[in-house]
């Protein structure tokens, strides 16, 4: 209200305005530096559907907004690729992506545990020895570089974190992925199945950024940021999604997502989950007492939707050994 602002202006220590100053005639009109603040208050989501609809906001104020959104959450958004023509649609995609897969600091598998610090050291602790075994005994290790000690990551910054029964999977600022551990079935994706002492990046994610990791029993499922699926690992029960049965000692794009942005992914033992921006949920793998939710126990070598979120969004999903979870925008 005009007499609102003329109290808070008048307590200003510079000299108010006339009061026949008129206020401004355009939203844009006001500073610039306000105008993104006021932006960053809001839902990325919110921020495209303004920016779409309304003459209102600049395309550049829009894209500011968001990403002072998430800078002031402690992460940087990638720049926008060739071939993607609109900024804001990139950059919100890009957020939803962080916030489905809100990074994992901490991870515990069976034997062993998985830390990021502040600065974005990793530190473990665990066994990697037989049960029963002393854990200095060398000869005796079951789990070889279940542990991953020695010089990490050198100079890379680790920012999320998922440990498995037999391997670690480490994501860090650059958006590369480090392996560590047993490499049996190829999960570690070296192109080989020998074990790694140290962390090992990933190389063929190289000129690619990953959002998000996650490790299954003997399986790996990443996500990069244009929102393609990638599965590496053991392929039995048609757990990596590629419509067969065989090991990948590589990563390797699940072509079943063509079209679709995955926006969140969870591996368990023998089977996965996923959910993309449309908010549809999807299974694969080994079907055993309904852990795909598609009525019935049949294995599925490629992503199926599950069909019971029908008319529901669906934000979050978990892989279990033999069962699954999902919650949905509604909060059930």
């Amino acid at each position: 209200p005009p007499r609102r602002r003329s109290r808070r202006l008048a307590s200003a220590p510079t000299a108010a305005p006339s009061p026949d100053t008129p206020p401004p005639a355009r939203l844009l009109d006001l500073p610039r530096e306000l105008l993104e603040r006021a932006l960053s208050r809001c839902d990325p989501a919110d921020i495209a559907r303004v920016a779409a609809v309304s003459l209102l906001f600049h395309a550049s104020l829009a894209e500011e907004g968001i990403r002072l959104w998430a800078q002031e959450r402690g992460f940087e958004l990638p720049a926008q690729p060739e071939g993607e023509g609109c900024a804001v649609r990139w950059l919100c995609c890009s957020a939803l992506l962080r916030e489905s897969n809100a990074p994992a600091r901490v991870s515990a598998g069976e034997r062993h545990s998985v830390f990021i610090d502040g600065e974005g050291r990793l530190s473990s602790c665990g066994s990697a020895a037989r049960e029963g075994e002393e854990e200095e005994d060398d000869d005796d290790e079951e789990f070889p570089g279940l542990l991953g000690h020695g010089e990490g990551l050198g100079d890379e910054r680790a920012v999320s974190v998922a440990a498995g029964a037999y391997h670690s999977l480490a994501l860090t600022a650059d958006g590369s992925v480090w392996s560590w551990g047993g490499g049996f079935s190829g999960q570690l994706g070296h192109g080989d199945e020998q074990d790694q002492l140290l962390p090992k990046k990933i190389e063929t994610f190289a000129g690619r950024r990953v959002v998000a990791v996650s490790v299954g029993l003997y399986h790996s499922i990443a996500i990069t940021a244009d929102g393609s699926a990638w599965s590496w690992g053991d392929g039995d029960y048609g757990r990596l999604g590629h419509g067969d049965q065989q090991d990948q000692l590589l990563p390797k794009q699940v072509e079943a997502f063509a079209g679709q942005r995955v926006v969140a992914v969870s591996a368990g033992a023998r089977h996965s989950l996923a959910t993309t921006a449309d908010g549809a949920a999807w299974s694969w793998g080994l079907g055993g007492a309904g852990r795909l939710g598609h009525g019935d126990q049949q294995r599925q070598l490629l992503p199926k939707r599950v069909e019971a979120f029908a008319g529901r969004r669906v934000v979050a999903v978990a892989a279990g050994g033999i069962h699954s979870l999902a919650i949905t925008a509604d909060g059930a």
